[in-house]
């Protein structure tokens, strides 16, 4: 069961407007780095970061709370809890004809909080067997795999003639966290992100 609903959505949509700082946009993204780009797909962020409006933080809460419950089931080791600092509300506009790449998503783990056509999210790969009896509504991010709780989960959203919609929130650990690239290369979780985000942004 979806923890927000068709409502909750058209509320967290009016953010879609010119001025608030977690909606920007000219930026694009590359979700593999492959330079394939989402060019019609349009997304915005709710973040502490972005200072979001106070109505808009009980949506991050909430989604943060399902984050931490989820957290608690699969095991996430302390040192890499999710942050609500660090964690990211995504309200998703796919107009008729948009979809996303193929991708995996760079946190630990991503909630489903809201989708208005669930058949037309796909995985190309299982969930891990232990986020999946916890929560249908969740897959493996890369960090997540890099710190041990499954293998990242490649999915796409196809395009469609139709439009689409979705909310998801990102559960992300302490920036200053330590994680091991392939190579045994210790960095933070802030390096590691920056280098990934370079990989997947581009501009109009």
């Amino acid at each position: 069961m979806s923890i927000f609903t068709e409502e909750d959505y058209a509320h967290l949509h009016v953010l879609f407007r010119k001025g608030y700082a977690g909606y920007k946009p000219d930026v694009l993204e590359v979700p593999t780095g492959d330079g394939k780009v989402d060019t019609h797909k349009r997304y915005l962020h709710v973040a502490l970061k972005y200072n979001p409006p106070s109505w808009a933080l009980w949506y991050l809460a909430r989604a943060h709370f399902e984050a931490c419950r989820i957290a608690e089931a699969i095991g996430v080791p302390a040192e890499f809890y999710p942050k609500v600092e660090n964690g990211t509300l995504r309200v998703l506009d796919y107009p008729a004809g948009a979809g996303s790449a193929e991708h995996t998503d760079f946190d630990l783990f991503t909630v489903h909080c809201y989708r208005s056509t669930p058949e037309d999210f796909k995985r190309s790969r299982p969930v891990d067997p232990r986020a999946e009896a916890i929560d249908p509504h969740v897959h493996i991010g890369e960090i997540g795999d890099i710190v041990g709780l499954g293998n990242a989960t490649p999915h796409l959203v196809p395009e469609r003639p139709y439009a689409q919609q979705a909310i998801v929130y990102f559960a992300m650990p302490a920036q200053d966290a330590f994680i091991y690239n392939a190579n045994g290369y210790r960095k933070t979780v802030r390096e590691w992100v920056a280098e990934r985000t370079a990989r997947s942004r581009t501009y109009r």
